[in-house]
């Protein structure tokens, strides 16, 4: 019977930590997530699961290296970078994390945050 009562909660310890969802952001195309690198005005589609005061909450953190402005009904945030640098780009990857989206889909193939950072705002 212990064995039973073991393998039961190890089963719902195992759909705990692998069931969760897993978020990820999109570009609306390539070409708008180039140009809005390039003018230091990016634009991502954030999932519905990320709500507009953890938005407004994580933001106030990173206004050194950029502003966020989040439309609610189209769910599109747009970072205005304060200095379009490299280093001020990787910041949106924390701000990203701590919204705890692991991704950001482009052209339909999704990119790992590090990946994304690599392939599009370096």
């Amino acid at each position: 019977m212990k064995k039973v009562a073991f393998l039961f909660i190890a089963i719902c310890l195992n759909f705990l930590v692998f069931g969760q969802k897993t978020l990820n952001a999109s570009a609306t195309n390539l070409a708008e997530l180039k140009s809005g690198v390039a003018s230091g005005h990016i634009q991502l589609i954030l999932p519905n699961e990320v709500s507009s005061e953890n938005i407004t909450m994580y933001a106030k953190y990173y206004t050194n290296m950029f502003t966020v402005e989040y439309d609610e009904k189209s769910r599109l945030a747009t970072f205005h970078m304060v200095t379009n640098d490299t280093f001020s780009r990787r910041v949106i990857l924390r701000f990203l994390s701590a919204n705890q989206i692991v991704g950001v889909q482009v052209e339909n193939k999704n990119y790992d945050l590090g990946t994304f950072f690599e392939n599009f705002l370096q």
